[in-house]
C-alpha cells in the first residue's frame, strides 16, 4: 500500500551545495529504520524552476491508497468546471391542485454527495409554501447511477462503518446513519439508544447493557440489508452515569433511506403522506414542482479532500461517466474519462492502474513521478489551480493533516492529501520552503514491518525538512534526537502536563499537540500524550501508542517520577480503554511488577476480558504459553476482585466454545480462569498516595472483607506481570484482532464553524472513536474469535497478483 509524502524545498535563490545538504538529509533518513526495510517511491520538484530536487526509486508502482482522490479531483475539476452544481429535481404526476393535493411526488436524483438532514428539512419546507399540503406516494427515481453501490475493490472490504457506504444517485448524510447511546438508569438496565434520522427504513436491535460506573465500555455496531430496509444491530456495555456516545454506521440502501427520511421531514412540516415509498423512473410527463442545486463543485472536492472521503470520491467517479459518457453514470465510464484526462496530462495509459475513485483497498498502482506530473499540471492550470491547492489538508491546521506536523517549520506551509491503508501511507501535495521557494512532492511508501505510527513520524519529519530549507542554518536531522533535561527541568514540565491531563480541558488541546511535536524527552512525551488523549479521547489513543514504548526501562521511569511527585502513573487507564476496544497495540505497554500496579492492571484485564473475550482469546491463542497463562491469572484475579464470576465472563464463554487444535489450551486456560479465589488483594503498604483507581478496588466489599480473616489473600499469579510478560500477548494480538492500529480512520471532528452544520454530523467530518466505541475485528461476527493472521508478502506491481488485505482507510 502507498503513502505519498508531500514536502517542501528550499529557496529559490538555494545554491548547489545546500540542495546537496537537503538529499544527504533525505538518504540518511530513507536509510534508517524504521523506513529501511520499506518500498518508498519519493520524488521532489521545484514549482519555481522545474528542477528535480530528490529522486528515490520514483517510477516504482506502488499503492497510492488514498492520494488516489488527487487523480479524482483534478478530474472532476478540470472536466466538470469549478462551478458545476448537483441538481435534484421535484415533480408530480399532475398539477397541483387548488386543496395543495399531489397523487404521486417523484424525486429525481443526479448524485448530489452533500444532500444531509438538514437540507431536506428546508426543502420539505420550501415544498410547504408552495403549497403541498398532501402527497399520496413518494416515487425515488435513482436511474441517473446503475444500480452497482460499491465499486472495484471494495469486495475486499468487509467492513460496514461509515467511511465505506455505498453510492447512489439518491444519496443522504454520506449514506451513514447516527447512533446515539447513553446508559440506563441503573446497572442491568438497557441503555438507551437512539437513530438519527428516526426514519422507517431502519430496524432497530439494542442489546446493549448498563454495567457498573467503574467499567470500560464496549460497543459493536453493526448494519445489516433487510430488504429495502437496514437492520441497526448494536451489541455491548456502557457504564452507568456515563457521557452520550454517537457513532455511525453505513446504511444498506441510499434511496429509500432517502425516500423514508423525505417521508418524516415532509410528515413533520405536516404536510399527509401515505406510507408507500418506492423505486421507479420518472416519466417524461411529469410536471416538475421545485429544482434543488448543491453547493460548486469547488466545495465538494474541498469536503473530499479535507475530509478523505470516499464516499464523495465514488459519487464524482460517477458523475463523470454520467455527464460526459452519457446516463447511467457507472465505473468503467467514469474511469475512461479520468484515463483520457491522465493522457492529456502526459500519464501515459497502461503505465498506472486506477479501478476506483476514492484510493480504497489494494486497487491502484502509481509512482510518486506520476503524482508529481499531476500536481504540477493542476498547478500550471488557472482556472483551477486555487481550488485544487485549496482542497488539500494544511499541516497541523486542518482535515486530515490536522494532528500532523505540530511543532515543526510545515505547519500552515504544507498542503497534502493523505493516504492510509494497512501498510501503505503517502502524502502529496503543495508546500513553500521558509526561504519562499515552491514545491511539489510526493512520497509512497508500502510493506514495511513493525509498527505504522513510526513510519507516518518519519514521512512527517521528511515535510518537516522541506519545510525549513531556507530558513536559519542548523542541523536538520538534529532535532530527531532526544534532548537530555536537568532533574528539576523534568519535574517541572511532568507536574505541568499531568495537571492538564488531570483538567482533560479541551481548550489545552492546540498547546498539547504542539508540545508532543517539541518536547524530545521520552518520559515527558508520554506524560503529554497522556494529557492528550485524555483531553480529547474521541480522538483515539494513537498519540499515546507512538510516544508510549514497549520498553521496560521507560516505565520504570515513569513510575519512579509518579511515586516521587506523588501522581498516578500516566498512560494507564488510557491504554486499557484502548485494550477493551481491541487494540493490540495497547496491551503491549505494560508494567513492571508493582503490586499497586498489579491491582490497577488486573481490574483493567478484568474489564478486558468481560468485554473483548473474543478478541483477547485470539491473542491468548498466539501468545507464549507462560505469557498467556499470566494474563489469564490476572483477569481472574480482577474479576474476583470486582465481585464479578470469572466462569460467566465473555472470556470464559469464548473458552467453553473453542473447538479444534485450540480445545486443550482453551480448558487450561478456562481451569484457571474458574479458580476459586475467596478475596479480592489488599493494597500494598506504601508511603505514597495510593492510584485512585487502585484504591478504589481495595476498597471493595470483598477486600474489606478479606482484610477481616487472617490469612485471606488472592493467589499472585505463577508469573509476575510485568511489561515483558505483556508485551508477547499483545504482539500477538496484533496479528489477530481488528484493524491495522496505525490505519488512522479518514474520519475527523472539525473545529470550524463554517463547514457545513447538519442535523446528523456528517460522517465525514465525525470524530474517531479510539476510546470506547471501537467494533469488533471487521470480517469477524460476533462471538468469533478473529484467526490470527499471518505476515503478507510484498505486493507486486500489478494489483490483480496481490492478495487482498485487511485495510482501513485514513485519508
Amino acid at each position: 500500500m502507498a503513502v505519498c509524502a508531500l514536502c517542501a524545498a528550499y529557496t529559490a535563490s538555494a545554491a548547489p551545495p545546500d540542495r546537496q545538504a537537503l538529499r544527504t538529509a533525505f538518504d540518511a533518513l530513507l536509510s534508517q529504520q524504521p523506513l529501511t526495510g520499506a518500498r518508498a517511491s519519493v520524488e521532489v520538484v521545484s514549482l519555481d524552476d522545474g528542477a528535480v530536487i530528490y529522486s528515490r526509486r520514483a517510477d516504482d508502482q506502488l499503492n497510492p491508497a488514498s492520494n488516489t482522490k488527487l487523480v479524482t479531483a483534478a478530474a472532476a475539476l478540470l472536466r466538470l468546471g469549478p462551478d458545476f452544481r448537483f441538481t435534484t429535481d421535484f415533480l408530480a404526476d399532475r398539477a397541483l391542485d387548488r386543496r395543495g393535493q399531489l397523487h404521486t411526488l417523484y424525486v429525481k436524483g443526479r448524485g448530489d454527495p452533500t444532500l444531509n438532514t438538514e437540507r431536506l428539512y428546508g426543502l420539505a419546507a420550501d415544498l410547504w409554501h408552495r403549497g403541498i399540503r398532501q402527497v399520496g406516494e413518494i416515487v425515488l427515481d435513482d436511474t441517473y447511477f446503475d444500480a452497482e453501490k460499491w465499486g472495484p475493490g471494495w469486495e475486499q472490504e468487509t467492513s460496514d462503518k461509515a467511511y465505506a457506504a455505498p453510492v447512489g444517485a439518491l444519496s443522504l448524510n454520506h449514506n451513514a446513519v447516527a447512533i446515539y447511546l447513553s446508559p440506563g438508569d441503573r446497572p442491568g438496565q438497557r441503555a438507551r439508544v437512539e437513530l438519527e434520522p428516526d426514519a422507517d427504513c431502519f430496524v432497530l436491535q439494542n442489546n446493549v447493557t448498563t454495567v457498573r460506573e467503574d467499567a470500560r465500555r464496549k460497543l459493536r455496531p453493526h448494519t445489516y440489508a433487510e430488504g429495502e430496509r437496514t437492520r441497526v444491530a448494536i451489541d455491548g456495555r456502557l457504564p452507568a452515569k456515563a457521557d452520550p456516545v454517537v457513532l455511525y454506521r453505513r446504511v444498506t440502501h441510499p434511496a429509500m433511506y432517502f425516500g423514508h427520511t423525505l417521508r418524516l421531514a415532509l410528515k413533520q412540516r405536516g404536510i399527509r403522506v401515505g406510507t408507500r415509498v418506492k423505486l421507479g423512473a420518472a416519466p417524461a410527463s411529469a410536471a416538475l414542482i421545485a429544482s434543488y442545486d448543491s453547493d460548486e463543485l469547488s466545495d465538494v472536492v474541498r469536503d473530499m479532500n479535507k475530509a478523505s472521503s470516499n464516499f464523495i470520491a465514488e459519487m464524482l467517479v460517477k458523475t463523470l461517466g454520467a455527464e460526459l459518457k452519457g446516463a447511467p453514470g457507472t465505473w468503467p465510464k467514469g474511469i475512461e474519462v479520468t484515463q483520457e484526462l491522465l493522457a492529456e496530462l502526459g500519464i501515459a495509459r497502461g503505465s498506472y492502474q486506477l479501478r476506483n475513485g476514492s484510493g480504497l483497498n489494494d486497487t491502484n498502482r502509481f509512482s510518486a513521478h506520476q503524482m508529481i506530473m499531476l500536481l504540477t499540471a493542476v498547478w500550471k492550470r488557472f482556472p483551477v489551480a486555487a481550488e485544487f491547492v485549496s482542497s488539500l489538508g494544511i499541516a497541523a491546521r486542518d482535515g486530515t493533516m490536522r494532528l500532523r506536523m505540530e511543532g515543526t517549520d510545515a505547519a500552515g506551509r504544507l498542503r497534502a492529501k493523505t493516504g492510509t491503508l494497512d501498510k501503505v501511507t503517502a502524502l502529496s501535495g503543495f508546500v513553500q520552503s521558509l526561504g519562499g521557494e515552491r514545491f511539489a512532492c510526493s512520497v509512497l511508501v508500502n510493506d514495511w514491518s513493525g509498527r505504522s505510527a513510526p513510519v507516518v513520524s518519519s514521512v512527517d519529519r521528511l515535510g518537516g525538512i522541506l519545510a525549513s530549507s531556507g530558513g536559519p542554518d542548523r542541523e536538520v536531522l538534529a532535532v530527531l534526537a532526544p534532548a537530555d533535561l536537568s532533574p528539576a527541568e523534568l519535574r517541572a514540565r511532568v507536574v505541568t502536563y499531568a495537571a492538564m491531563a488531570q483538567s482533560r480541558d479541551k481548550k489545552n488541546l492546540p498547546f498539547l499537540r504542539s508540545a508532543l511535536r517539541s518536547e524530545r524527552d521520552p518520559l515527558v512525551r508520554v506524560v503529554v500524550a497522556d494529557a492528550l488523549v485524555r483531553s480529547d479521547p474521541e480522538q483515539g489513543g494513537g498519540a499515546l501508542l507512538e510516544a508510549m514504548l514497549p520498553s521496560a526501562d521507560l516505565f520504570v521511569k515513569l513510575r519512579a517520577v509518579g511515586r516521587e511527585l506523588s501522581l498516578p502513573v500516566p498512560a494507564v487507564s488510557p491504554l486499557l480503554d484502548m485494550a477493551v476496544d481491541g487494540n493490540a497495540e495497547a496491551l503491549a505497554r505494560g508494567a513492571q511488577h508493582d503490586e499497586q500496579l498489579e491491582t490497577l492492571l488486573s481490574k483493567g484485564l478484568a474489564g478486558v476480558a468481560d468485554a473483548s473475550g473474543d478478541e483477547l482469546f485470539a491473542a491468548l491463542r498466539a501468545a507464549p504459553a507462560v505469557q498467556a497463562q499470566a494474563a489469564v491469572e490476572l483477569a481472574a484475579i480482577g474479576l474476583t476482585a470486582a465481585e464479578s464470576d470469572p466462569a460467566r465472563s465473555a472470556l470464559a464463554r469464548v473458552l467453553k466454545e473453542a473447538r479444534g487444535a485450540d480445545v486443550a489450551q482453551a480448558q487450561a486456560w478456562l481451569a484457571a480462569l474458574e479458580r476459586h479465589v475467596e478475596a479480592a488483594p489488599a493494597p500494598a503498604a506504601s508511603q505514597e498516595a495510593p492510584h485512585p483507581v487502585a484504591a478504589a478496588a481495595a476498597q471493595s466489599p470483598a477486600a474489606a472483607e478479606a482484610a477481616q480473616r487472617p490469612g485471606a489473600a488472592l493467589p499472585r499469579p505463577a508469573t509476575p506481570i510485568t511489561a515483558t510478560t505483556l508485551a508477547p500477548v499483545a504482539s500477538a494480538a496484533a496479528a489477530a484482532l481488528s484493524p491495522a492500529q496505525a490505519a488512522v480512520n479518514a474520519s475527523f471532528g472539525s473545529a470550524d464553524p463554517a463547514w457545513p452544520v447538519t442535523v446528523i454530523p456528517n460522517p465525514a467530518w465525525a470524530p474517531s472513536r479510539g476510546n470506547g466505541a471501537a467494533s469488533s475485528a471487521p470480517g469477524a461476527p460476533a462471538g468469533h474469535a478473529a484467526p490470527a493472521t499471518q505476515p503478507q508478502p510484498a505486493c507486486a506491481a500489478e494489483a490483480s497478483r496481490c492478495t487482498p488485505r485487511d485495510a482501513r482507510p485514513g485519508g
